[in-house]
This record gives C-alpha cells, structure tokens and sequence, in this order.
C-alpha cells in the first residue's frame, strides 16, 4: 500500500520485532499468561450489563474464568469456579442471578465466601472460619466510564494509570450506548497474530480490497501512549458523505471530534475503531492456547435525537450494512491471520520484517518483549 503521509519507525525494528516461535510455543503461552494476562486490565464488558443487583458478567482471561458481579450495588470479581466440586458458577456471558453454583447449590457473598451451603450442619459442618478458607479468589475490578476491567493479579498501577491518556477516551465513548451486535468468533492463530492484523494500513489493499480499501484514503498518522497506540485514518469522500446521510437519516449525535476513522490499541488485546464520531467497534482478541484465539466484537452507536431509533427502515439498512461489512472484513482478516499463523510455524523462530507503514507494531512487540523480559 502506497502512502503518502510520512511515516517514523518507535524503534529499529531489530530491537523490537517478535521472533515467530513465540506464536506457536506452549511454553511461550504459558509465560504469556502469567507475566501479561495476570498482571494486565483486562476489557470484560460494559457498566450497564451490571447496573442491578445480582448482575453479572462473566469472561475467559487465558485460561481463567473470571465473574464480575453486582452486590447491592457494589462490584466485585472472582474466580468462577466453586470451591466445593469446581463447577463453574455463572455459565452465560451475561445474565441476572445470584452467585450460586449451579451444581449443588452452593450460594456465594460479596466477599467470595459461601454462606449459603445446603446441608451444611449435617454433611460438612463447616463454622465460619472454614467457610472462610473455602471463599473463591478474589480478582481486581475498575470502571472508566463504562468499560470494565479485571486484573487477576494484586498489585501494580491502577487502571487510570494504566490507560494514561486514554482514561479520558474511554469516557468519550462511553457515550456509544446503542447496542447494534455482539458476536464471537474462534480463529485457529494465535492472539499476537489476531492483534497484529488491525495494527497496521499496510495490508489493506490486498486483504481488503473491495471493503475497507473503498472506505478510507491512504492517508494516516500513528502515535503512541506508553503500552498503547493510535492510527487516525482518512475517510474516503464517499464514506464521509454515507455516513453524514445516515446521522441525518436517524438523528445520530455525533461526537465531531472524531470525524474519520480513529483507531486505538490498548494493551494487550483490546482494539477500539471509531468512525465518523457515529460507530464504535470495540474487539478483543483473547488467547484460548498458544494456537486458538477466541475474538469478541461488539458494534455500538451513538443515541439518536428521534425516540425510537431503533425502528424504521433507516435503522434496519443502517445496521444491515454495517454488520455485513464487517462480517466480511473480519473474514478477510481471519483467512490471512489463519494463513500467517500456519505459515510462521514453518520458518525456524525467524522474525517477521516489518516496514514503515507497520510501526505500529514495533510498539506492540516492544512492550510484549519488555513484559515477558525478552529480547526477541
């Protein structure tokens, strides 16, 4: 793909590219889950899916079920996983209902520890302090604005320090409230990978190119935030004019200040597109084991002036169109990410060679280095 904005490599590529035997080694997988996943917050879902007592949430952080659940009010994040036979408790990504294994009933308090254990006196007989040392493991759990985040190790800097100055976006879309699909999607390759194919413009004309290639300009400027990045991407004339019909259309309150296509990167998996200030694509690229990536996107709106934005004939080829392009760039995505994968387990640990359109990456393999304490 052809550019002509100027371009800056983070830092030279030899210092910072990932060897490729890191996208395929278990062992790897295994350092990835302690020294990344554990120490990291972790994006599991939105405020409002936890706005009422004894709503939940629940999310697979590599490996690990976790539960963020309501209590009167207050949030808090366990291991889902019963400490009596080891079922898991909440089984739905979502839902309203008390912490109760479903298996033998075993109910759960605010602060882990089962209080509610049919036949106790006659079966177990367990007092308080047993109970208490049968409590699930307690997680860290934060909000900015309506993301919610999990991290499963105690300890290290709060999740405003984290985001740095990308607390501030994520309070700016949180005013995407509207709800326009919510899917998964499993990718045999590896999570780096997944990460990889929305961190760069460069593939976009050969990947993309009857989708996104018509959508944007080759005009873009990338930036970094400590662990995160950004690429501002042009809108093509004909994207920008669709999409100002279709606020119009449906009143849409658009948040000017991102009029083309902006694109975040937060630390480790968690990738943010907003377009035209109208649509917000929030995905996460969760690692299953060193070779399967579990994908969830979800596409959300800004609210609309009219009542029911929801109805009419605007709304239902708005959201037609928006899913149907994404379902195919997603496709397109996963076919090379799927090919990479299978490809880079054939060349002996050999790096990648990125250019300047994919610098971006540098930054992404560079703190992945730094947390595992690699080199390469």
């Amino acid at each position: 793909m052809s550019d002509a904005s100027p371009k800056r490599r983070v830092e030279p590529p030899s210092a910072t590219v990932i060897s490729t035997a890191r996208y395929s080694d278990p062992t790897v997988f295994e350092e990835e889950r302690k020294r990344i996943f554990r120490r990291s917050w972790i994006f599991i879902g939105f405020a409002e899916q936890l706005a009422q007592p004894n709503d939940f949430v629940t999310a697979d952080i590599a490996g690990t079920s976790v539960v963020v659940q309501n209590f009167d009010g207050a949030l808090a994040a366990f291991h889902n996983v019963c400490t009596h036979r080891y079922s898991v408790i909440q089984q739905e990504p979502c839902g309203n209902r008390r912490l109760e294994c479903p298996y033998h009933g075993w109910l759960f308090n605010r602060e882990g520890v089962p209080v509610g254990i049919p036949g106790n006196e006659k079966f177990f007989g367990f007092d308080r302090a047993a109970k208490e040392k049968l409590a699930l493991p307690r997680f860290e759990v934060a909000v900015r604005g309506r993301f919610v985040f999990v991290r499963l190790e105690a300890g290290g800097e709060s999740l405003d320090d984290f985001l740095g100055a990308y607390g501030p976006l994520l309070d700016d879309l949180s005013a995407f409230t509207n709800l326009m699909s919510d899917e998964t999607q499993v990718w045999q390759a590896n999570w780096k990978i997944g990460v990889e194919s929305v961190l760069e413009p460069y593939h976009v004309d050969a990947t993309h190119p009857e989708t996104f290639k018509t959508f944007i300009r080759k005009q873009w400027e990338n930036s970094t935030e400590r662990e995160h990045s950004r690429c501002l991407t042009r809108m093509s004339d004909h994207s920008t004019k669709w999409w100002n019909g279709v606020a119009r259309a449906l009143g849409l309150q658009r948040d000017e200040r991102y009029c083309d296509y902006d694109h975040y990167f937060i630390f480790p998996n968690l990738s943010i597109a907003v377009t035209h200030g109208a649509l917000l694509s929030v995905q996460t690229y969760d690692p299953v084991d060193a070779e399967v990536l579990r994908l969830r996107f979800r596409l959300l709106t800004v609210p609309g002036r009219k009542t029911a934005l929801r109805d009419g004939a605007a709304w239902t080829m708005l959201s037609g169109t928006v899913q149907a392009f994404n379902a195919q760039v997603l496709s397109e995505d996963r076919r090379v990410s799927e090919s990479t994968h299978r490809g880079s387990k054939q060349v002996g640990g050999k790096p990648a060679v990125p250019g300047l359109a994919e610098d971006r990456l540098f930054a992404f393999h560079g703190a992945y280095l730094k947390r595992m304490g690699a080199e390469r």
